[in-house]
């Protein structure tokens, strides 16, 4: 189950990202204002930590791979830090709007 979720760790965690950043516009459009701050320093606390995340997922793996000798392992670390990597620039470009 750890493989798996270095595997895909970025991924979950952007999928995460995507979910939470879109609950919190659905209720900021609800309960607040268009051009509340709020809102907006919520979605980017939320945002950052979960850019942290990911990095975290990428160093972890990071640090497997290059104690790794087994190729699949190899494999897998690859795989992994580019989900990871992945998952931090997309988080990123959905962020991005935050700072508009």
């Amino acid at each position: 189950m750890k493989r798996w979720l270095l595997l895909t760790g970025g991924l979950l965690i952007w999928a995460g990202h995507f979910l939470g950043v879109y609950l919190i516009s659905s209720a900021a459009d609800v309960w607040s204002t268009t051009g509340a701050s709020g809102p907006r320093l919520l979605g980017a606390a939320f945002s950052f930590a979960c850019l942290a995340a990911a990095m975290g997922v990428a160093a972890v793996v990071w640090r497997r791979t290059k104690t790794s000798v087994a190729e699949a392992e190899a494999w897998e670390g690859r795989v992994g830090l580019t989900g990871a990597l992945v998952a931090a620039i997309s988080i990123i470009w959905q962020a991005a709007p935050l700072a508009f």
